[in-house]
């Protein structure tokens, strides 16, 4: 039996398809190279924001149409379940996935449908995380840290569909991640809806970090997605006094107004937040902030939206993602009244990007001339003669040379182009 995984949405679902893959490959089924030639085909779904979700559903209703038993996993299938056996032949929720072999074994044999969401906890898959083999690259991994949020965001799905926080044994961390290194992995990045809100008997996470970081040879050690409430000045610290955790901090904003933020229940202000930024300035002038905005929320007008720009500007962001607010069900945005047109909405993202982007062009040239340690990813995605790999701060840089994936060496910077630095190499690390 040959399977398929499609995987739509965040990097906790990229490290879910990982561990399902290993676990239907434990079980003795086959792991197909493409849809056309698999038995069936898993689809792992993303609802936080609509786009997402909707290509998702069209990519399960296109192979369902064309005969194929149709898996769908994720967060779609837990917030739609039933409504979803229109284009599915079995529905499995995000702590379900234990469920699978046995589930998609029956399917094919009796052909019938079903759909499980029940809550199977979060251990459950901890046999095959700590002893799969590396699948994302030959040098990088993701690991799951902790699951759900606790946080109920006015405008977020998450907690919801992914169920409250939950953290593993640092034990169990520390495991997969020795694993990962004894075949070959010198990079990985934590993950977690909030992630730095990790907290298991009586270990905070900033001392997993701390653990990680004296009790592994790793080459960098990343986390990703904080909230700016959770993140500690304990776990600043920790950062700075590592030799493996890198200086980069996804710190997401979503709106500068603190009367939005009152109405998004983020849980801080304007001003806590720029001070939060300062701290870690002022420790490190060269850390990389990055950040998740969005505009249009129920309530936002034009005041609150300059107050978005100010932060901008007075942040220096080095990158962010910017979007327009979309209504997910089941949260409390879902029935405030929209304030904007579709049209302004559009304005105010475009006014957003172009301040932004200055901003982040103001950071670059803080880089020109300078020499930065790079890991490469792979070749350039304009130029397969060139190479890409990444600073400390997780930007993005071109290297003028053709380089193996997992090479480390030191670059300078030699121009900006955009906003991505183009770099000679100085020196080979490896």
């Amino acid at each position: 039996m040959k399977f398929f995984v499609r995987t739509f949405g965040c990097q906790m679902n990229v490290y879910d398809s990982e561990l399902i893959s290993e676990l239907l490959l434990k079980e003795g089924l086959k792991e197909s190279p493409s849809p056309e030639e698999a038995d069936v085909i898993l689809v792992n779904t993303c609802t936080v924001r609509q786009k997402a979700e909707e290509r998702g559903h069209e990519y399960a209703r296109f192979w369902k149409r064309r005969g194929k038993k149709v898996v769908i996993l994720g967060c779609l299938a837990q917030q739609d379940k039933e409504k979803l056996l229109d284009v599915a032949d079995l529905v499995i929720g995000t702590r379900s996935y234990t469920l699978l072999p046995g589930t998609i074994k029956e399917l094919l044999k009796k052909g019938e449908k079903a759909v499980l969401t029940e809550d199977r906890g979060l251990i459950d898959l901890t046999e095959v995380s700590l002893k799969r083999s590396p699948r994302l690259s030959s040098f990088s991994e993701f690991v799951t840290i902790m699951r759900g949020c606790d946080n109920f965001c006015s405008y977020c799905i998450v907690p919801y569909v992914r169920g409250r926080e939950m953290s593993r044994p640092p034990e169990m961390i520390l495991s997969e991640i020795k694993n990962l290194e004894s075949r070959g992995i010198i990079e990985v990045t934590l993950l977690g809806q909030n992630v730095n809100s990790y907290f298991y008997g009586g270990t905070d996470f900033a001392e997993l970090l701390e653990m990680i970081d004296k009790n592994t040879s790793l080459y960098r050690l990343r986390f990703t997605t904080s909230h700016p409430r959770d993140m500690s000045y304990k776990t600043i610290k920790t950062i700075m006094n590592s030799k493996r955790i890198t200086h980069w901090f996804h710190l997401p904003l979503q709106a500068g107004s603190t009367k939005v933020l009152r109405l998004m229940r983020r849980g801080y202000t304007k001003e806590e937040y720029l001070d939060l930024v300062g701290t870690i300035r002022g420790l490190d002038p060269d850390a990389s902030v990055t950040t998740d905005i969005m505009v249009g929320f129920p309530g936002e007008e034009e005041e609150d939206f300059l107050e978005t720009l100010d932060v901008v500007e007075k942040a220096g962001f080095d990158h962010a993602y910017t979007f327009i607010f979309t209504k997910r069900p089941r949260t409390a945005a879902f029935y405030m009244k929209e304030t904007l047109s579709p049209r302004e909405k559009g304005k105010r993202l475009r006014r957003l990007i172009e301040s932004v982007n200055k901003t982040v062009w103001q950071r670059r040239q803080r880089m020109l001339g300078r020499a930065y340690e790079l890991l490469i990813e792979g070749p350039s995605r304009k130029d397969k003669n060139l190479s890409r790999g990444r600073t400390d701060g997780n930007i993005t840089v071109v290297v003028t040379k053709r380089l193996e994936p997992g090479t480390r060496v030191l670059a300078k910077i030699r121009d900006i182009k955009g906003l991505t630095p183009i770099a000679d190499v100085v020196k080979n690390l490896n």
